[in-house]
């Protein structure tokens, strides 16, 4: 590869820099060109053959795998140890006095839901708002 050296601070710089990237000099057409010398901290890159890639693949499987698993068994933890969400249904009936009156049933559904918001930053707990529903139907 050829750079383009610039004439002020003598640094290396690329053919397509039109300034120089050390000191902000303007690089002109006429700047003298040396070849670049290769980077110790240049990355490497290394073919996979196909061994390597049906590892890595297999890697990769195992890894989402786990992870579903985990984000699975999360779920169920905060499922069971949420508040009952079920409805609520109290029966009340009146003693029957006769076989030919029937007494009207009072029903009550009771529904209660609850949701927790956390708002978190940097790592701390800021602010936790707790919603609470309770629906009624008699």
């Amino acid at each position: 590869m050829v750079e383009r050296i610039c004439p002020a601070c003598r640094h290396g710089n690329p053919l397509e820099n039109r300034y120089c990237g050390a000191c902000g000099a303007a690089l002109t057409g006429n700047d003298a060109l040396a070849p670049r010398e290769p980077s110790a901290l240049a990355p490497r890159t290394f073919p996979l053959s196909p061994a390597q890639m049906r590892q890595l693949g297999t890697a990769l499987a195992l890894g989402a795998a786990t992870l579903a698993i985990e984000v699975g068994k999360a779920w169920l933890r905060r499922r069971i140890n949420a508040p009952a969400a079920a409805p609520i249904t109290t029966v009340t009936a009146a003693p029957m006095t006769a076989p030919s009156v029937v007494e009207p049933v009072s029903v009550t559904t009771t529904i209660i839901s609850q949701r927790v918001v956390e708002i978190w930053e940097r790592g701390e707990l800021v602010r936790q708002v707790v919603e609470r529903h309770v629906w009624r139907r008699e």
